[in-house]
Order: C-alpha cells, then sequence, then structure tokens
C-alpha cells in the first residue's frame, strides 16, 4: 500500500439525535442518547481506511490539539488505530470542540469552537511532508490559520515531491476569513476536490452545480467529486460529469458521511490503481473505473449514516452486504452529463 497523509482539524464531536429542539427552559429527553466521539475530516477518514482494509502503518494524520480533557480523548482513540499521529499539542488554546444537533427530518446544526487548529505550524508541516513524502496529500481547509493562508505553497511542495494532491471543502464558510479567496487561488495545484452541493454553492453562490463544477475544473483541478445526501453523488473529469442516485438506508446520524465517502473513494481508488497512482492516472481514468470507484464511495457514506457518531457503522462487511443488496440498481441510475 502506498503512504497517505491527511493534514486537517481533529474535534472532539458531541452529538445528539432528538425528534425536536427543546424550548427554552424546556427539556427533551434523548431515546437515542448522547454520542462523544472524536471526529475532523483527517481523523473520521483514517479511522474509516482501517476499517475497510488499508494498512494503519500508511495513513499519516497531522492535526493539533490542546492540552485539555479532548486533546487526550482524540490522541488516545487514534492511537487505538496504530495510525501514525503527529499531533501538534498547544497549550494556549482548547481542543476544537463541536456540538451537533440532529433533528428528525432536519439537516444537521454545527455548534463549534474553533481552538487548536489554528495554530498549527506551517513550516513544521511543510519540513513533515517532504520528510514522509506521501504519495497522496488531503487537505481540509478553513479551519486552520496559516496552513489556509500559505495553502497555495503547501500543495506547490506536494506536487514539487510528486504527491497526488486532493482537497476536501469540510466546513460551510472558513474560520477568520471573509471567503474562500484562498483556495480558489491554490486550485492550479489540486489535483482531485470533494465538497458537498451546499459548500459548492458557498464557494461561488450560485446553485447551479454544473456551471459552479466547470468553474473548478477550468482552474485546473483533474477531478471534482460534489456528494449530495440522500439525493446522490458526482464526479466530473475531461469534460463530463457521472451523477449517480444513493443507497436506500435508514439515516439516523449525518454525521461523517462525506468522510465515510472519501475514505470509500480512496480504498477503491488505491485498490484499483495498484500503486499507480499519479497524476496521469487521474487524468486517464476511465469511465467504468470511474462508476465502479463512485459506487463503493456511496455505499460507504450511505453505512456511515445508519447509527450515530463519525465512524461507528463503519465495517468492510457491512459495504459488501449493502453492495450485494443494492448495487446493480444504483449503478443503474449512472447518468453521464457532458459539461
Amino acid at each position: 500500500m502506498m503512504k497517505l497523509m491527511f493534514i486537517g482539524a481533529s474535534i472532539c464531536d458531541i452529538i445528539l439525535v432528538t425528534p425536536y429542539l427543546s424550548k427554552p427552559g424546556d427539556i427533551v429527553y434523548l431515546d437515542k442518547g448522547i454520542t462523544i466521539s472524536i471526529g475532523g475530516h483527517p481523523c473520521n477518514i483514517s479511522i474509516d481506511l482501517v476499517k475497510l482494509g488499508y494498512k494503519p502503518s500508511d495513513i499519516y494524520i497531522v492535526s493539533a490539539i490542546g492540552e485539555d480533557f479532548c486533546g487526550k480523548f482524540i490522541e488516545e482513540n487514534l492511537r487505538n488505530f496504530s495510525l501514525n499521529l503527529k499531533l501538534f499539542k498547544i497549550s494556549r488554546v482548547g481542543s476544537n470542540k463541536n456540538i451537533i444537533l440532529v433533528v428528525d427530518g432536519e439537516d444537521r446544526r454545527f455548534h463549534a469552537e474553533v481552538g487548536a487548529s489554528m495554530y498549527l505550524p506551517l513550516e513544521d508541516v511543510i519540513n513533515y511532508i517532504v520528510e514522509v513524502k506521501p504519495r497522496l496529500l488531503h487537505i481540509a481547509p478553513g479551519l486552520l490559520g496559516d496552513i489556509d493562508t500559505h495553502l497555495s505553497t503547501v500543495l506547490s511542495i506536494a506536487k514539487d515531491i510528486d504527491a497526488v494532491t486532493f482537497i476536501d471543502i469540510g466546513v460551510a464558510k472558513p474560520y477568520g476569513k471573509e471567503d474562500w479567496g484562498f483556495l480558489l487561488e491554490s486550485l492550479k495545484y489540486v489535483d482531485i476536490l470533494h465538497c458537498s452541493r451546499y459548500e459548492l454553492k458557498n464557494i461561488f453562490g450560485t446553485e447551479d452545480i454544473y456551471t459552479n463544477i466547470r468553474n473548478i475544473l477550468e482552474r485546473g483541478v483533474k477531478m471534482v467529486i460534489v456528494t449530495d445526501g440522500e439525493k446522490g453523488a458526482y464526479i466530473a473529469k475531461d469534460g463530463y460529469v457521472l451523477y449517480q442516485r444513493a443507497f436506500k438506508v435508514n439515516a439516523v446520524d449525518p454525521t461523517g458521511a462525506g468522510d465515510a465517502f472519501q475514505a470509500g473513494f480512496l480504498y477503491k481508488l488505491i485498490e484499483l490503481v495498484k500503486n499507480r497512482l499519479d497524476e496521469d492516472y487521474i487524468n486517464s481514468i476511465g469511465y467504468d473505473e470511474l462508476v465502479e470507484i463512485l459506487t463503493y464511495a456511496q455505499a460507504v457514506g450511505a453505512i456511515c449514516v445508519t447509527e450515530p457518531g463519525t465512524t461507528t457503522a463503519i465495517a468492510r462487511e457491512n459495504v459488501e452486504r449493502l453492495l450485494n443488496e443494492q448495487k446493480d440498481s444504483v449503478i443503474k441510475t449512472t447518468t453521464r452529463i457532458k459539461l
């Protein structure tokens, strides 16, 4: 297997699933309880990959935590998966925390405290990238302070060591910045980009998904992935878009579904390339391979939402069972649209 590096915020997630929001002074008793788990894109994707069968010694996480209970909780849970951890401990602020309200029939509500991730040290991170030389570098910008400000520099250095670069837009708006201008300036160094349809709209200010995708491709990105929850997902490259509807499951908690999708995408992509993952392969990957990758990624994302927590439900056998039940019917919905 090849080395994968994930850079982003590690978060202590407090998730509650409720039939409705309580009125001021009132109380709601929660049948589904309150879940405390680690979150953040590098953590979720890495754990999901291990649960799917990826070798943990080939996965590197770069993040920052506070010297507090949540920091210890994050580190201990990650060490349980035998991952390579580069966790910078920041004393002057706490760890990132996020209270997530999941109301039946509605999208999630996030209430985040942004702390340690904003102090991820730029020079140390760059030195670690050069030292490890990952085959793929995945960055989730938006909460990363100097890493966000100098994103183009970080990505250009990754390209200098021949890494495939993958950007995940995992927040609705960047913290401490007015817009995503810093990201748009860096897209010339990006091979693969993932975001949700909602996040894509926030970047460009328009609902037209095809116009937004075309805008990203024209800036130099080789492949664009857009997830749209229970409606399905899109993959775009070479002037066309593949759309595929989602798998049908009993959704309990959608938190982490986008990360699970990306884990499934990477797992199947790497399985198919057999150590040939590079920019040339991303450019040459064909229609049939894209359909196979998209289908597997969607299955992993669908499994994620069947239990509370960002990674709780992920297991290879669960994914395989869902594929056996619905793969053929989902593939039949795949549509190719010319941009």
